[in-house]
């Protein structure tokens, strides 16, 4: 490793198993490398169906029907409770989900779908920009003070929150 961070090709990635080895001299990573490294887990969520239908139910059908632009808004609120889903799951995960504990709750998806109401209320086109900026720098991103676990929610709201979501041609499977 340290051979190769010498000169690196620009493409050179490493990746490290924590799977353990049947050798146990093998599988001693040094601490400074693992606080490091980005941590990256391939189990799938359990709970992610179901933290879907908790956020979900927090909202009436009045409340789904009160915006003039309902098809955006259904679809962009939606969107915020499978946003707020994975937020809350990845905390099952402790230090592999996020880097610090953040006090997530029901109160930040509500007062996002509030914003939300409010920006497509008065605005003739969705402002995507400025709902992935409030509600993640400040609805959501105001409780993260790691920059890696920003990073994460913003690349999060980037994915979820865009112009197909509404145009029919969202597909999440690329």
């Amino acid at each position: 490793m340290e051979q190769c961070s010498e000169n690196p090709h620009d493409d050179y990635r490493l990746f490290i198993s924590a799977e353990p080895s049947p050798d146990p001299h093998e599988s001693i990573i040094p601490q400074g490398i693992l606080e490091s490294a980005i941590k990256i887990t391939n189990e799938p969520p359990s709970g992610i169906q179901a933290n879907i239908h908790k956020a979900l139910d927090n909202f009436t059908q009045e409340t789904l029907e009160s915006c003039s632009k309902e098809t955006e808004f259904k679809a962009i609120l939606f969107a915020l409770c499978y946003y707020h889903a994975v937020l809350a799951e990845r905390r099952k995960f402790g230090a592999q989900g996020w880097n610090r504990s953040y006090p997530f709750n029901f109160g930040d998806l509500t007062i996002s779908v509030s914003v939300l109401f409010n920006y497509l209320e008065n605005s003739i086109k969705v402002p995507w920009k400025d709902l992935r900026y409030l509600f993640g720098e400040i609805m959501y991103g105001g409780h993260i003070t790691d920059d890696w676990d920003r990073r994460l929610c913003k690349t999060y709201l980037v994915e979820y929150l865009k112009t197909e979501l509404v145009e029919g041609i969202y597909d999440n499977s690329q």
